[in-house]
């Protein structure tokens, strides 16, 4: 089963201007990412979804294997959800069902290749459906589903613990997605990683903490 890697970039934010244009480390946030899938032999093709054209000229200096996706206005909004550029991907790169979607975002700059690799191998062993990272994320919403859920790098753990969905990996299969119209599942399985590579660039207060580093 092969891995087809969706990292989308819009130029808008709520919160901070051209926020995925922000330089980190002289290099602006979507580099890190585009840089991350290449570099990534598990993932078969990376396909970067813009509506800036910056955005999409700092995806083509990096490679010329990535797949460069002008988003239509109609999806760029936003109040757009992620699904909805997912189903238009889909359906634009005639994606097969056989294979996994992993999203990467440009707001989780400090992500680790190896965390990446270690999520894919796992849903491949274990045929999963879905696999997210997690951490304990305070200003995060909380995981609600039944009673228990799995983590595969450590022990099994209860809803008493205070978990959130952290943004950096999304991985599921297309088959399940199309089937459910959701990454997510009653009884998530879960990949647990350290707080110091789990930052997700959402406000200024996260910029500090990502200047700082």
């Amino acid at each position: 089963m092969k891995v087809d890697c969706i990292i989308p970039a819009r130029i808008g934010s709520k919160r901070i201007k051209n926020k995925n244009l922000i330089n980190y480390k002289k290099k602006p946030l979507v580099y890190w990412s585009i840089i991350q899938s290449i570099n990534i032999k598990l993932i078969r093709q990376t396909i970067i979804s813009s509506d800036s054209n910056k955005i999409l000229r700092v995806a083509k200096k990096i490679s010329k294997k990535i797949l460069i996706d002008k988003r239509p206005k109609r999806i760029s909004g936003n109040y757009v959800k992620t699904e909805t550029v997912i189903k238009y991907l889909i359906k634009k790169y005639n994606l097969s069902d056989k294979n996994y979607i992993l999203i990467l975002q440009a707001t989780s700059p400090l992500r680790e290749k190896k965390d990446v690799e270690k999520i894919i191998r796992i849903a491949k062993k274990y045929n999963l459906n879905t696999l997210h990272s997690v951490n304990i994320y305070p200003n995060k919403k909380k995981i609600f589903g039944k009673k228990k859920f799995i983590s595969y790098n450590k022990k099994e753990l209860s809803f008493n613990n205070d978990y959130s969905y952290n943004g950096a990996i999304y991985l599921f299969k297309l088959k399940y997605f199309k089937k459910n119209n959701s990454i997510y599942e009653k009884t998530p399985n879960l990949y647990i990683m350290k707080d110091v590579h789990s930052l997700d660039i959402d406000n200024y207060v996260d910029l500090k903490k990502l200047k700082k580093k």
